[in-house]
Formats: structure tokens, C-alpha cells, sequence
């Protein structure tokens, strides 16, 4: 994912670990710290892991007869106190940063629950796009459709699955038309459980895209907002948001972000079963998109002609 720009001064931003913060407004500083103190809280378990491995390699694989090798194990552990003191000085200066006056008041046309949930935090609000205003006014039940990276994920996991499932159907196949019989066939047991852990994997993925297809079709929509983001080592971007739901109750998620657009504070559309909040997604990591009608559309785009 690459270095993006500052939502609200539009300067160049930079990394705290894996989090992005503006030095010049102050935009996700806070989230970065917090990001940093979570790298110093997991070092810990780190130094746990490779004690258990470098045991494991001592007495249970025998290098206590080659001390020697053991130095390629153990040569990690010199560098976690030095990422420790990075940390710490990283932290420090972060604290230390002082902005100028950075703070933007909400938008006056967006909703009041979007206020209130911002207005507790340090996060400088955003106003929401157009197209996700046109989502909030597209009424229920909506009309969806494979979104283009949604297919391509599709094909994909079908490619995965098959796989697995196909060279061992056809090795069975053959055993059976050879000799009527699976008394030869090696790893029958593994093989079966391999396929079955497969059968329940395609059944996962099943399922959730009915959820996702019935709460984009029928759920309810509402605006929430983005309280932090994070890419992993694979530059893929992940956010936890969180929404109100028409009775005022906080409800709190984390997803994948497949848009890779959305940083703390932005706002973004979640669909969720108005009897049952706890069923929600969020529309940034849907494989399948909603159809906007065409007098949401031509709405959509006089507001955007306005901005």
C-alpha cells in the first residue's frame, strides 16, 4: 500500500511501525503511539516463542551435542532489545510533537450520532463521499452485484479449493476403475480429512457471502466511522470502526479494507440486521456492491459537482 497523503492538511505522511500519522497536523498521531505501544507489548511474547523454540532445538533436537548451532537461534534475541529502546525513543518523540491548531469541527449536514461519537475523540472528523451518502438513501431491498475485485477473489478461492479436492478425486477415480478397489491408495485417512477440512473451508466461504448478499439487500445502512488502520506485512490494509445503531447502542468491528482508502477518523458505510446489530459488515470489505438507482445517481453527482 503506498505512503498516502494526509487527509486534512494534504501533506506527505510517514510510519510509525505500520500506522501512518501526519508530522504536520498531527492527523492519527494518537492512533500511531497506540500502534508503537502495541509493538512494545508484544515483544515479550516474542522473547517467550523463541525460548520455547530454542529448547525444543536443544533438548528435543539434540543441538546440546553442537552448542554452536545454537547461535543462529538465539541471534534474534539480540535484536529485541534494541527494537525495545526503538520503541521507547520512538513513543517519546511522538508524545513530544506539537500541532497547530489541527482541529476541524464536523460537518454541520452529517448526522447527529456521527457528531457524538466524534466529538470524544482527538481524530479530526471527515465529511462522508457521495457515494456513500447515495448508499444511506438507497432504500432496502436493494439490488447488488459482483463488484470486479470481488469476482477476481472468487475465482481465486475456487482455484485454491480445487485444487485440493481434484488431483485427490482423480488418484481415487483411477484406483477404482483399476482395480475396483482403495485397499492401494496411500493416505486414504489423510486424504479424506484433508478433504473434508477443504469441504468445510468452501462451506465457510458459502455462508458468509449469503450473510454478506442479505445484510447488503435487506440490512440496515448507517454511517459509522473508522477509529483505527493498519497494513500488514503484505501492504494489506485493515481498520477497526464502529457505528450506533438506531437505538443508540455502540457496536464495534474490525475488517479487511479492501478499498485501502480509509484511515482513523474517516466515516464509512455499515450495513447490519437491525434485529440482531451484532450481524453487520462493513462496505468497504464486501465482495459484492449495490446498485445505486438512477435517481440516486443523478443526486450523487450534484453533489459532487457542488464539492
Amino acid at each position: 500500500m503506498p505512503l498516502p497523503n494526509c487527509p486534512v492538511c494534504h501533506h506527505k505522511t510517514v510510519y510509525a511501525g505500520n500506522t501512518p500519522y501526519c508530522p504536520n497536523c498531527g492527523w492519527n498521531h494518537d492512533a500511531a503511539i497506540s500502534a508503537m505501544k502495541m509493538s512494545i507489548n508484544a515483544i515479550p511474547i516474542g522473547i517467550f516463542m523463541f525460548g520455547v523454540m530454542a529448547a525444543f532445538m536443544f533438548w528435543g533436537m539434540k543441538f546440546n551435542r553442537a552448542p554452536q548451532l545454537m547461535l543462529f537461534v538465539l541471534f534474534p534475541l539480540v535484536i529485541i532489545p534494541f527494537n525495545y529502546l526503538f520503541y521507547k525513543r520512538k513513543i517519546a518523540k511522538l508524545k513530544a510533537m506539537q500541532f497547530p491548531g489541527s482541529s476541524q469541527p464536523p460537518p454541520s449536514n452529517f448526522p447527529s450520532t456521527w457528531n457524538a461519537a466524534t466529538s470524544a475523540s482527538s481524530t479530526p472528523a471527515f465529511a462522508p463521499s457521495a457515494k456513500d451518502e447515495a448508499l444511506l438513501r438507497t432504500p432496502a431491498p436493494r439490488q447488488i452485484r459482483v463488484s470486479k475485485g470481488g469476482r477476481l477473489t472468487m475465482w481465486v478461492a475456487a482455484f485454491g479449493l480445487a485444487a485440493f479436492v481434484v488431483p485427490f478425486a482423480v488418484n481415487l477415480y483411477r484406483q477404482w476403475t483399476l482395480y475396483h478397489s482403495f485397499a492401494s491408495v496411500r493416505g486414504l485417512g489423510w486424504g479424506i480429512t484433508l478433504e473434508c477440512v477443504v469441504a468445510f473451508a468452501g462451506y465457510g466461504i458459502w455462508r458468509g457471502q449469503v450473510r454478506e448478499c442479505d445484510l447488503l439487500e435487506h440490512g440496515e445502512a448507517v454511517m459509522g466511522h473508522v477509529t483505527r488502520q493498519w497494513t500488514d506485512t503484505k501492504n494489506n490494509s485493515s481498520i477497526a470502526y464502529e457505528f450506533t445503531d438506531f437505538l443508540g447502542s455502540l457496536h464495534k468491528g474490525s475488517v479487511l479494507d479492501r478499498s485501502n482508502q480509509l484511515f482513523a477518523g474517516m466515516p464509512l458505510v455499515v450495513f447490519y440486521d437491525r434485529d440482531n446489530p451484532k450481524r453487520q459488515i462493513a462496505y468497504c470489505s464486501t465482495l459484492h456492491e449495490v446498485i445505486l438507482p438512477a435517481t440516486v445517481s443523478s443526486n450523487s453527482e450534484e453533489l459532487i459537482a457542488k464539492r
